[in-house]
């Protein structure tokens, strides 16, 4: 038998053929040398000694050299020195900052040559076609926001707002106000042509019969855009759901008929007859046409008078707001929206929840705070327990239900620890009395309002949360949760906001700038040519948003107005570096969560980006998260963000929609197994 030869290994030394030097081991200069390599461990520090040596640095009177030779070395030949450029003609790298005065801020000059390398500019451009090469070109580097910033003549400023008698009732509704759902038409209306019955099938992903890949009977039925075939025609569990809508449809044969639903998943039918094939092609193609709205769930308007069919109530914890209402027969939208805000009184006796907490009278009283945001303090608890009963107690009075009477589907914003679970648990069981209460994480209710159970969750709120989710389960291993999102955005608009001359920096003033960013705030899908266009003519991005109605006579300004801060505020969603973060843009963390999955399923997560969050609500947020995935995936693959209108509720609209499932009864844990199990019963889910 041959055997194959072995490259050899670079950077090993075989003892045995290690070189022996004369005079004894000495070199030319007299000095001594290494004999074998066994001996270099005598001479190498150990790594303790490094570890030390670096946490308290050299001793003062430590020699400078390891060498016996004290004498200077001479100074080496001047001809030999790179000569340096002098100061003002070095090139200096954007994003640093250098102590430039306000007056010339730096820009980045989209004709900026790059720098040599593999990913030079001058690469070969992507050629289109199917079998192409897609090669990325990375954007130039943004400079740093702050580093715009110069200092503001504080006798230039706009009269500042009187916070102390300023009451933000008026601005508070209309920032948590509930729109109306929208009607659309349903079944036939949308122009789907529903058929079913009886073809022959090749296994999935086979295009050609084979004695072992032979035709087989099922029972196919095409229903508002879903594909699904049974067993016989009396199975009620179909064995395979294709989604239609964005797949194409080819009549490969006289009777047979290819089917793709653009996620990888390829499925081969053949029809009795010629016409047979023509019918149910017909059909197919009339599913294939992309309204991807249609597929998500549509919330319908709260009947005032019907009683709901199953006593649950749905309560959707944010970190800044809170969700909640009854459950009806379909899913609706929220029926209470109100901030998550607490006013703790100096004496510490009196708490007030909600949007009382933000009236003058009692704000002057106490200690404005948001108890469901993530806190640096080091508590056995992650959340405020007390806050949180305050909070739900609230709830359950402008609900005007008795908690005794019902069970909780409660969504959680992040993962909590066992003990605070428990915590939570033993206030809805011992405090209120709950029936039953079910816990789930925000990311998995997210894609229940979207009638998926696979794909990657992007939810962008206070916190940015990537979560890939397949058939439900959360991979651990792509899940990326970052602490900045809409605060940060406000906190750069606020800056953007000091140069126009507006000062905006208490947490009440802070409903200003939150109303700022969503009237006047964008993502540009082509941040350097926006830039350069803010240069050329910066009036033609100034956008202004009145505020009259909401300060009263608090200032004498009655409009904000916003130019280059109306895209630069927010670039740092997809490059962390205009926010002086050495992080990834939300884009790079989908790529992330996409490469954690099998490979098998990975063109179908790329085509089942789903966006949840009251940021992404900006506009351009999910053109530029498209965009930006298509340089990152294969030429053959085209990724697909899906968006739905009523993304700002996604969580709470999935929680209804798990809560009136029959799964919500396994999945929910009740009073009596409680009061059996006491905390064990958590084993029974995990969040």
């Amino acid at each position: 038998m041959r055997q194959r030869k072995q490259a050899k290994k670079h950077k090993q030394v075989d003892a045995k053929q290690w070189p022996e030097t004369k005079d004894g081991g000495r070199r030319e200069d007299g000095t001594k040398t290494i004999d074998s390599p066994s001996k270099i461990k005598k001479l190498l520090p150990s790594v303790k000694a490094l570890k030390s040596q670096f946490e308290s640095g050299p001793a003062p009177d430590a020699p400078r050299s390891r060498s016996k030779d004290k004498s200077p070395s001479p100074p080496k030949p001047t001809a030999e020195r790179t000569p340096v450029a002098p100061p003002a003609e070095r090139p200096r790298p954007t994003g640093v900052a250098t102590g430039e005065s306000a007056a010339a801020p730096r820009t980045v000059s989209p004709q900026r040559p790059a720098a040599p390398g593999p990913a030079s500019a001058q690469a070969p451009p992507a050629k289109n076609g199917a079998g192409a090469k897609k090669v990325y070109i990375p954007d130039d580097p943004v400079e740093a926001i702050y580093d715009k910033f110069g200092e503001v003549d504080e006798r230039l400023l706009k009269q500042r707002i009187t916070t102390l008698s300023w009451d933000p009732t008026s601005l508070v509704s209309r920032l948590y106000e509930v729109p109306e759902p929208a009607h659309r038409p349903q079944g036939q209306e949308k122009g789907y042509i529903n058929i079913e019955g009886w073809l022959e099938k090749l296994p999935s992903g086979r295009k050609k019969a084979t004695f072992w890949n032979a035709w087989k009977r099922r029972y196919f039925k095409a229903k508002d855009g879903f594909l699904y075939y049974y067993q016989t025609n009396t199975t009620e569990k179909p064995s395979m759901v294709l989604q239609l809508m964005g797949g194409h449809v080819e009549a490969m044969d006289s009777s047979v008929v290819g089917v793709d639903d653009g996620k990888g998943r390829y499925v081969v039918v053949r029809c009795s007859s010629r016409q047979e094939a023509e019918r149910w092609t017909r059909a197919l193609l009339s599913h294939t046409v992309e309204d991807y709205n249609a597929t998500y769930v549509q919330p319908v308007a709260v009947p005032a008078s019907v009683a709901p069919a199953r006593r649950c109530v749905v309560i959707d914890l944010g970190s800044s707001s809170i969700r909640a209402g009854v459950l009806h027969d379909q899913p609706a939208l929220p029926q209470l929206f109100f901030p998550a805000v607490m006013v703790t009184s100096r004496e510490g006796r009196q708490l007030t929840f909600g949007a009382a907490a933000l009236r003058p009278e009692v704000r002057a009283t106490g200690v404005l705070s948001f108890p469901l945001r993530p806190s640096s303090k080091i508590t056995k608890y992650s959340v405020d327990v007390p806050a949180l009963a305050g909070l739900l107690q609230l709830t359950f009075r402008e609900l005007r239900v008795s908690p005794a009477d019902y069970s909780v589907q409660l969504s959680l914003p992040r993962s909590f620890n066992t003990a605070t679970l428990g915590e939570i648990l033993r206030l809805l069981f011992d405090k209120f009395g709950a029936q039953g209460v079910n816990l789930t994480h925000q990311s998995i209710l997210a894609m229940w309002s979207y009638n998926a159970t696979s794909g990657v969750v992007v939810d962008v709120g206070d916190r940015m949360d990537v979560v890939p989710v397949i058939d439900g389960y959360i991979v651990e291993g792509g899940v990326s949760r970052v602490p900045y999102g809409g605060v940060r955005i406000q906190d750069h608009l606020r800056h953007f906001l000091l140069q126009k001359h507006y000062s905006l920096v208490t947490e009440v003033e802070s409903l200003v700038v939150r109303l700022a960013m969503e009237r006047l705030c964008f993502v540009s899908e082509r941040y350097a040519a926006d830039l350069q266009r803010f240069q050329a003519d910066p009036a033609s991005l100034e956008k202004s948003v009145s505020v009259k109605e909401f300060l009263g006579d608090s200032v004498s300004w009655r409009r904000i107005t916003l130019d280059s801060g109306r895209f630069q505020a927010a670039e740092g969603l997809f490059t962390p570096e205009a926010w002086g973060l050495d992080n990834k843009g939300v884009h790079k963390l989908v790529h992330k969560a996409v490469q954690e999955c099998s490979v098998d399923i990975r063109k179908e997560m790329v085509r089942s980006i789903y966006l949840a969050g009251g940021v992404t609500l900006l506009p351009g947020f999910a053109e530029r998260l498209q965009a930006e995935m298509d340089k990152l995936t294969p030429p053959s693959v085209t990724p697909k963000v899906h968006a739905s209108p009523y993304r700002y509720h996604a969580a709470y609209l999935g929680a209804c929609v798990l809560a009136g499932s029959d799964g919500f009864q396994q999945a929910m844990v009740t009073r009596d197994s409680w009061l059996k199990l006491g905390v064990s019963a958590l084993k029974k889910w995990t969040v």
